[in-house]
């Protein structure tokens, strides 16, 4: 696993901060991620998506790998967390039902109480729809909109979001998102995992990204200087392991002299 550090301008000098972002875990052991935090000290720890599999309504395990890293991070540095679609059950039992139901999408997923519990006592940040303000960050969370009617996400609360005053950070699971709704909206930095780097990558590009389908444009990187997506920290495709694509975990600081 590697370490990629990007350094990004501030619109502001009074906006400083170095974050690390750690996606894709998918509830695979994380050991190897500690050190990294620990030695990197980031300022706070995003943690844009596929953190665990599928949060099911009829059984919480509070033991999970994935749930076990928020805590570790809240230990290192204060945690936000926001949801992807593999918390929800994309690529899971219910994604495949709204497939064959023809209906375009089922209800939308409502993470269980009890979910939020331990999301709580791990003491992270949960943002499902919606933001907090921090140190002068207003961060938010986007989450998937695989199960929705037009696999749409839901962009309602977003018009409060951008108008709140502070620099806007926003979590984003799918960076494909970017340009099909959130490129209007004045977002400073969004985060985004997802696309696992592509999978295999060749002279610098991605071969496939889930929603992107061959030749992915979104899978890596610093993109228009505002979005930073990256290639995730596990591999969760053995059969199709990863090619001149190592995980990574990213650290992002901004408002350096540059």
């Amino acid at each position: 696993m590697k370490t990629t550090h990007y350094t990004l301008a501030s619109p502001s000098s009074r906006v400083r901060f170095k974050a690390a972002i750690v996606a894709d875990l998918h509830d695979r052991p994380f050991g190897e991620l500690l050190p990294i935090l620990e030695r990197e000290a980031p300022d706070l720890i995003l943690i844009p998506g596929d953190l665990a599999e599928w949060l099911r309504e009829d059984r919480v395990e509070a033991d999970r790998p994935g749930l076990g890293l928020l805590a570790a991070c809240s230990a290192i540095a204060p945690t936000f967390y926001s949801l992807g679609n593999h918390e929800i059950g994309g690529c899971h039992g219910r994604i495949y039902k709204a497939k064959l139901a023809g209906q375009g999408g089922l209800p939308p997923f409502i993470l269980p109480s009890a979910w939020r519990e331990v999301i709580q006592r791990s003491g992270a940040t949960l943002l499902d729809e919606s933001f907090v303000t921090w140190n002068g960050l207003v961060i938010g969370g986007l989450g998937s909109g695989l199960l929705n009617p037009g696999w749409i996400p839901d962009l309602g609360w977003l018009g409060e979001y951008a108008k709140t005053p502070g620099y806007k950070l926003l979590l984003c699971h799918h960076p494909e998102y970017f340009d099909r709704y959130l490129r209007p909206y004045p977002i400073d930095l969004i985060v985004s995992g997802h696309a696992h780097g592509g999978q295999w990558r060749i002279f610098g590009r991605g071969i496939y990204a889930p929603d992107q389908h061959l030749f992915p444009k979104y899978t890596s990187g610093v993109h228009e200087g505002r979005l930073v997506i990256s290639r995730g920290v596990a591999n969760t495709v053995p059969l199709v392991p990863r090619l001149f694509n190592r995980r990574e975990v990213v650290v992002v600081t901004c408002g350096a002299d540059i």
